[in-house]
C-alpha cells in the first residue's frame, strides 16, 4: 500500500468480515454511526453534520441525553470497535506493515532499516571509518563506513592493520559517491541515530563515471531489486544505450551505462572479488561516448520531472516518461520546461 493521501481521507475500513488493523502515525481511528444514513432525512442533525467531526457526534434532545448516556456507558468495547474508519492526520504516503498502516509525511527524514541500499558521499575521514552524508540539508543522519566493513583494493580478506588505517584516503576520500547498505542503527537519535554502513556485496563501493541525483526520501519505495537496467530491446527512449540506475532509500539516485558483466556475474552467484575491481576499474578509466551521455542525461532529468510533480520514482515510471519523451520528440535541455514536465509525466497519472 503505497498511496499518497491528504488530511481526512479515508484509509481503510474496519467491520466484522475484514481483517482488523492497528492505528500507526499520522492516522486516526472515527466510528461509523448508524444514523449517517438518515442524517440527510433528519433536519435535527442536517445542520450538525455540516462539522467536519460530526460522524462522532450524536444530536438528542435534552430528555433522552440522560437515559441514552447510561446506555451507552453499558456497551461491550469490541462492538464499539467494529466499524470504524482509519482517516489520514496529515499529507503523505500510505505505508502498512502487517497490520500496522502509518502516513509517511513527505520530506521527513528518512528512517533507515537493516538492509536498505543507500547512495551517500564521503563528507569526512574519522578513525578507522569514513563519515558518509545522506541527504543534501542540514539534517543530515549522521552515517559511517567502518573499515572493515570494506573489500580491500587487493581482493584479500584478512585483518585491517594500522597500515590500512593510514592509506584510508587512497581508498575513499571525501567527495566521493558511494553505494553501500545499511547494517546497523545505534541509538535513537533523531531520524534514527547513527547508522554502521558496510560495502562488501557486488553492487557495493565507489561510483565513477556516473551522474548523481538527490530526492526525496519518501519518492522511493522499498523494493525487491533496486539495482536495474534500462534500455533493454523493445524499451523506447534510449537509442540501444543500457543505463544502470541505483535507486537509494535514502533518495540517493546514481545513474550510468550498464556493467553487463557485472550483471551476469551477480546473476550467476559466482564472484570474484578481483575481477568486480577490474570490472570497475575499467568503468572508470573509460570515457563515455556521446550517445551514453545524451542517455544518462535524458534518465537523469526524467527524475527530475517526477520529482518536480511528487510522483513515486520507479523502474517502470522512468520508462514511462522516456517512452513519452521519446514520442514528444523533445530535446535533452527541453526536458525540464514547465510545459513540457507537465506533457511528458501524463502518463503516470491516472485517468479519471
Amino acid at each position: 500500500m503505497n498511496h499518497i493521501v491528504i488530511p481526512g481521507q479515508i484509509i481503510a475500513t474496519n467491520n466484522q468480515e475484514e481483517e482488523s488493523f492497528l492505528r500507526g502515525h499520522g492516522t486516526y481511528l472515527e466510528n461509523v454511526e448508524s444514523y449517517q444514513n438518515d442524517e440527510h432525512n433528519d433536519p435535527t442533525t442536517r445542520s450538525s453534520a455540516a462539522s467536519p467531526s460530526s460522524s462522532n457526534i450524536i444530536v438528542t434532545t435534552e430528555s433522552s441525553a440522560e437515559n441514552e448516556n447510561e446506555n451507552m456507558q453499558g456497551q461491550d468495547y469490541e462492538e464499539d470497535r467494529q466499524n470504524q474508519h482509519l482517516i489520514a492526520s496529515t499529507t503523505g504516503t500510505v505505508m502498512r506493515t502487517n497490520k500496522l498502516i502509518q502516513v509517511i509525511q513527505p520530506n521527513s527524514l528518512y528512517s533507515p532499516q537493516t538492509g536498505d541500499p543507500i547512495i551517500g558521499r564521503i563528507v569526512s575521514i574519522a578513525s578507522s571509518k569514513w563519515n558518509v552524508s545522506m541527504s543534501l540539508n542540514s539534517t543530515t543522519l549522521p552515517a559511517s563506513l567502518p573499515l572493515t566493513g570494506i573489500n580491500l583494493p587487493d581482493g584479500m580478506q584478512r585483518m585491517r592493520t594500522s597500515a590500512d588505517a593510514l592509506s584510508m584516503r587512497e581508498v575513499l576520500k571525501e567527495g566521493d559517491v558511494i553505494s553501500a547498505e545499511v547494517r546497523m542503527v545505534q541509538g535513537q537519535g533523531v531520524g534514527g541515530g547513527n547508522i554502521v554502513l558496510h560495502a562488501r556485496s557486488v553492487r557495493c563501493g565507489k561510483l565513477e563515471n556516473g551522474c548523481f541525483v538527490m530526492v526525496p526520501s519518501w519518492l522511493i519505495a522499498r523494493r525487491k531489486k533496486h539495482f536495474v537496467v534500462l534500455g533493454n530491446e523493445g524499451e523506447e527512449g534510449f537509442d540501444g544505450v543500457r543505463v544502470e540506475v541505483l535507486l537509494g532509500c535514502n533518495g540517493g539516485i546514481w545513474i550510468q551505462r550498464a556493467m553487463m558483466e557485472l550483471e551476469d556475474m551477480a546473476d550467476s552467484g559466482s564472484i570474484i572479488l578481483e575481477k568486480v575491481q577490474k570490472i570497475r576499474t575499467d568503468h572508470a578509466n573509460r570515457n563515455t561516448t556521446l550517445e551514453e551521455r545524451t542517455v544518462v542525461a535524458k534518465v537523469r532529468n526524467a527524475i527530475e520531472a517526477l520529482k518536480i510533480v511528487h510522483c513515486r520514482i520507479t523502474p517502470e515510471n522512468i520508462l514511462m516518461v522516456m517512452k513519452a519523451t521519446a514520442q514528444v520528440g523533445c530535446s535533452v535541455m527541453d526536458m525540464l520546461r514547465p510545459e513540457i514536465i507537465v506533457e511528458i509525466t501524463k502518463c503516470t497519472r491516472r485517468q479519471t
